[in-house]
């Protein structure tokens, strides 16, 4: 499959591990939560999209909060679980924000280069984080919708900001033309000194549709987690 699986060959993400053993050989299990930030269309749910299911989302909308599963098995036989949270680019959810900041191993902060405010979000973003959770937590910070000719936010000077005074990662991308969507998080797996290496040998075990959690239980539930399964075999 194209999407998350296509490159990503990890040993090991280190946040959350247990071993069983079946026939005296331990099995790891690793888990790692990243979350997706930003403001407003700037195109966070896209760029996920299609990193995990190599589609584009044409019809903009609003997140409250999506959280998204990969499961993948590693060539050593480790298991990893990549949870990925796409965010609301909304302040009217403060609490969920500042709860998605302190749980989360590492951060994709998402601006579009049309359109300066979106820069500004970051910056009040990453100062957010860095006062919760300090310097040392990996974050990219990534412009997307570089395929406009318009661009609000010199590259210059944003990649200048994040990899110098930011120390963070940065990359810019397309999620309309897919373009520069795998970098985003093989730079995100740099930042958090995960070795890897890339593998154009992969293939797709099963792609579930999604599951709704609430409260109750409810599909119907406000609030609730769209989970969306996606389990591919990387070798």
């Amino acid at each position: 499959m194209p999407g998350a699986c296509e490159r990503l060959r990890l040993h090991s993400l280190g946040t959350e591990s247990t071993s069983s053993s079946g026939t005296g050989v331990g099995l790891q299990k690793d888990k790692r939560r990243v979350v997706v930030m930003g403001g407003a269309r700037v195109g966070k749910s896209s760029i996920i999209s299609q990193f995990l299911y190599d589609r584009f989302i044409s019809r903009y909308k609003e997140t409250v909060e999506e959280l998204h599963r990969g499961e993948y098995e590693l060539p050593d036989g480790a298991q990893l679980t990549l949870d990925i949270l796409d965010t609301s680019g909304a302040y009217q959810f403060p609490a969920m924000r500042e709860l998605s900041i302190s749980t989360a191993d590492a951060f994709v902060l998402v601006y579009a280069v049309d359109d300066a405010s979106t820069w500004d979000v970051v910056k009040d973003l990453r100062e957010q984080i860095v006062n919760k959770r300090g310097l040392m937590v990996p974050i990219v910070v990534v412009g997307n919708k570089c395929e406009l000719e318009f661009k609000d936010v010199r590259r210059e000077i944003a990649e200048t900001i994040a990899l110098y005074d930011w120390q963070c990662g940065f990359v810019e991308c397309s999620a309309k033309e897919n373009y520069n969507i795998v970098q985003v998080f093989k730079e995100l797996l740099a930042q958090a000194k995960v070795q890897y290496n890339l593998s154009p040998a992969v293939r797709r075990r099963r792609q579930s549709l999604p599951n709704y959690i609430g409260t109750t239980g409810s599909a119907s539930s406000k609030g609730r987690y769209m989970l969306k399964r996606n389990s591919c075999t990387v070798a």
